[in-house]
């Protein structure tokens, strides 16, 4: 036998520098999220209390628009929330798209007679603004139906019982309630699934993994990192798989916009059709209530009705 390796110890002084590294940048954008007041919202807010799932406790908050004609029936979005939010808990957590990322307010802007800039809170590039402002006065925003349910965290390498379980838990039960419940389209055309960085992530796998329930599949700036072999192993190519849409959304400020690069070419070589934008702005909260909320919305708004979009 050769000699014995040692294993490399991490010491308690470095071990305690790292757990306040990750615990200053989680109040960090802690503090961020509060130091301005909300944004008007044009969505009113409902939310389910799921007290035994596969993966525990659950909530979802549902975001509907506050002014709808009767009898009209919107889209349906399952928005997904990032790894901060998680940290909060199930209660709190839950409310990262509606008070976090301030969708509604997102939502309200997509409403206005011009798209403003400050909807994009100063990350927007002049044509990109120019080409939504035209599409929007030539086809104006309907809106949807959101349901964001809690996103547990699945980033450790042994999270793969719990992703199966949000998995089997959102597909065979939010998403039927959503359709019993909610005045939404219930043809898997019209539901779509997104999140954002953890949240991303997740709606790939899902949505990938469920063609008859999802439609549309997006992922802004999702934590790919490490995770593609994970992605591409929920995609099965089949004859008879039903067609999806797919948009990966990055931004030039993205700590995970190589890999979100790298994933694109992977699907390419697989021959999976997806779309990919990349916006202006940073991996933080405010890409999730500028950029990421309005872009979110509207390539749903139009995806899900079976349009274009911008």
């Amino acid at each position: 036998m050769g000699p014995r390796r040692r294993r490399a110890r991490i010491s308690a002084p470095t071990l305690l520098a790292l757990g306040l590294g990750v615990g200053l940048i989680v109040l960090s954008r802690l503090l961020a999220s509060a130091q301005s007041p909300p944004r008007p919202s044009s969505l009113r807010t409902v939310v389910w209390d799921f007290p035994q799932t596969p993966v525990g406790r659950m909530r979802a908050v549902v975001m509907l628009p506050a002014h709808t004609a009767p009898g009209v029936r919107l889209p349906l979005l399952v928005a997904l929330h990032g790894w901060g939010e998680t940290l909060r808990g199930v209660e709190r957590g839950a409310f990262g798209w509606s008070r976090d990322y301030e969708l509604g307010a997102s939502d309200r802007e997509l409403r206005m007679p011009a798209l403003r800039r400050e909807a994009f809170l100063g990350h927007v590039d002049g044509g990109r603004l120019t080409r939504l402002r035209r599409d929007l006065a030539a086809r104006p925003y309907q809106g949807l139906a959101v349901v964001a349910p809690f996103t547990p965290d699945v980033l450790g390498a042994d999270a793969g019982a719990l992703q199966q379980s949000f998995d089997r838990w959102l597909v065979e039960a939010l998403v039927p309630r959503a359709r019993r419940e909610l005045p939404v389209l219930g043809e898997r055309a019209a539901t779509g699934i997104d999140g954002v960085s953890l949240g991303g992530l997740h709606a790939l796998e899902i949505g990938l993994a469920h063609p008859e329930v999802f439609g549309v599949v997006g992922a802004l700036q999702p934590a790919v990192r490490g995770r593609i072999g994970r992605v591409l192993a929920r995609y099965t190519p089949s004859p008879s798989r039903p067609a999806q849409r797919v948009r990966l959304v990055t931004s030039r400020g993205d700590v995970y916009r190589r890999d979100v690069a790298a994933l694109s070419e992977a699907l390419r070589a697989r021959a999976v059709e997806h779309d990919v934008r990349v916006l202006a702005g940073p991996h933080d909260y405010v890409f999730n209530r500028g950029p990421g909320g309005v872009e979110m919305l509207l390539f749903h708004d139009r995806a899900l009705r079976g349009l274009p979009a911008e």
